[in-house]
């Protein structure tokens, strides 16, 4: 006895291929997380009161750490060992809470906003520039005329020569 395989039709193939379609995209995709401060490192509202502030230390291996310190007399104290001065134009705000960016092996915190325009940088901006910059649409120029005309007026003599097609 030879049984039969069971015949599915493309109706069937095809709600099953739907169903299989809809199950995939209920599924959640996982995106990026938002940034949040580490626990240890956020400051409340006690803290905040008591001079406190989040610093992002910056070690020299270009790790880094978060933690809370107070600010006392203008000055931070990091690792029990090195202090550092702090002025009012370096304390950034994240999220309403005070932030400090404090290398390590400098006196005082990195502020991104002081200094003067750096332009090292320029000729690969420049470059990024003019390679993504719109362009018109481009007309053919009197060389490319020309060599057109070459090549049309070379396959008409080739033709008159060899008696036609």
């Amino acid at each position: 006895m030879i049984e039969e395989q069971k015949q599915t039709s493309i109706r069937d193939e095809i709600k099953e291929l739907k169903d299989l379609v809809s199950d995939t995209t209920k599924k959640k995709s996982k995106g990026i997380k938002p940034f949040r401060l580490p626990l240890k490192a956020r400051v409340n509202k006690a803290k905040l009161s008591k001079g406190y502030v989040t610093v992002v230390k910056i070690e020299d291996n270009t790790g880094i750490d978060f933690i809370k310190e107070p600010i006392i007399d203008g000055t931070i104290k990091l690792d029990d060992d090195t202090f550092h001065a702090v002025e009012e134009f370096d304390i950034f705000n994240y999220k309403g809470k005070p932030l400090i960016f404090q290398p390590k092996s400098k006196l005082n915190p990195y502020n991104p906003l002081k200094g003067s325009h750096e332009t090292y940088g320029q000729k690969y901006i420049m470059a990024r520039m003019e390679g993504d910059k719109i362009t018109g649409k481009k007309k053919i120029s009197g060389l490319g005329m020309s060599i057109g005309a070459l090549i049309i007026g070379g396959i008409i003599l080739y033709a008159l020569f060899t008696g036609g097609a």
